[in-house]
């Protein structure tokens, strides 16, 4: 009998049987399920290369001539088509874009592009904005504003690239508000797609930004206006300087700060009750100070924090002026045994450094 009878049956041993059975059924229901999955990524594989090997040279062929015809593409053919267009679109030059950009005419593929904007699929609609974006497409415009928003900051970074590829100047009145409030942009993208719109404009709306943004919103900004016009932002850094409010902006401020008028600030700075800021203008104080800023780093190396000792050693070494013997001598004034043994570190940094360059 394949069953216990359940009249006489040990319960626990019927208890014992049936987990036992389930065990078995989940266990092959997810081996079938594993190989249901392989089976469907080879099919999409084999697919996709039937995809590329048919398109990839109709594409680069139409880079030297317009081809008379081209064939139907298919709906199911439609997404990997789209991620070979745009991975040739991002490869190539302006000319070679604009070859594509026709073929992609021909083919229809703005108006399937628009439909895919409103997928539920992640995938298809980030590859849709993209898409867009490389098509300067303008009635994909609403849709692209509305998945700015999206939680998502791969999409929403997408879509505002797109946007400034289709309308530089319109786009920038959108994305400024967006960078006060999305923390999740990474900075170097963010940059990159500044940088296609116009310069002047962004450098506007920035300063403007600035001025109106929160203590806490501010230093990603000053960042952002230091990469586009650093004389903008040199009087901005100069009032944080000055008149401190928060040590965040500070230590942005310190961090950008690429003007010797600023010395006598950043030397006052060099003893602020927060060791991050001190450490911070330390660092300054070695890439814009001068030989008599010595003294100053000398008394330093007595800070009661590593990193500052550390930084301040570091900064004497990069003075105008500074030797390896005047080092040597600072270090052998040094009642303190912690400033003496940083200075010894950071002087075998340098002999190691300058053996590397040797190598």
């Amino acid at each position: 009998m394949i069953f216990p009878p359940l009249s006489n049956a040990d319960p626990l041993a019927a208890v014992a049987f049936w987990v036992g059975a389930a065990s078995v059924l989940l266990t092959g229901m997810l081996l079938l399920s594993i190989l249901l999955r392989r089976l469907l990524q080879g099919v999409k594989q084999q697919w996709r290369k039937r995809v590329l090997n048919r398109w990839r040279p109709l594409l680069m062929a139409s880079l030297y001539e317009h081809p008379e015809s081209l064939p139907q593409l298919s709906r199911f053919d439609l997404p990997d088509f789209l991620a070979l267009w745009n991975h040739l679109h991002a490869s190539l030059g302006n000319e070679a874009r604009g070859s594509l950009n026709r073929v992609a005419g021909a083919l229809r593929v703005p108006a399937a592009a628009s439909l895919m904007l409103r997928q539920r699929s992640f995938e298809r609609r980030l590859l849709a904005v993209r898409t867009a974006g490389n098509l300067r497409l303008a009635t994909a415009w609403d849709a692209l504003c509305a998945l700015l928003e999206s939680d998502s900051a791969g999409m929403s970074l997408a879509a505002a690239q797109a946007l400034v590829r289709i309308d530089a100047p319109r786009a920038g009145q959108l994305l400024i508000p967006h960078l006060i409030g999305r923390d999740d942009w990474p900075a170097q993208r963010v940059t990159e797609i500044l940088r296609e719109a116009e310069a002047e404009q962004v450098t506007e709306l920035l300063v403007k930004a600035v001025t109106g943004a929160s203590p806490e919103r501010t230093p990603r900004l000053i960042r952002y206006l230091m990469e586009f016009a650093p004389a903008e932002a040199a009087p901005i850094i100069a009032r944080q300087l000055a008149s401190p409010v928060d040590d965040g902006l500070l230590k942005v401020s310190l961090q950008a700060l690429n003007d010797g008028n600023e010395l006598e600030s950043v030397r006052l700075l060099c003893r602020h009750a927060n060791w991050h800021v001190r450490v911070h203008a330390v660092t300054a104080l070695g890439r814009l100070g001068t030989h008599d800023d010595n003294t100053l780093l000398t008394g330093m190396l007595g800070d009661s924090q590593w990193w500052v000792r550390y930084r301040a050693a570091r900064a004497l070494s990069l003075l105008p002026g500074m030797t390896v013997g005047e080092l040597l001598r600072i270090k052998d004034m040094q009642t303190d045994r912690y400033a003496r043994d940083m200075l010894h570190q950071v002087m075998a940094e340098l002999d190691l450094q300058a053996g590397l360059k040797h190598v």
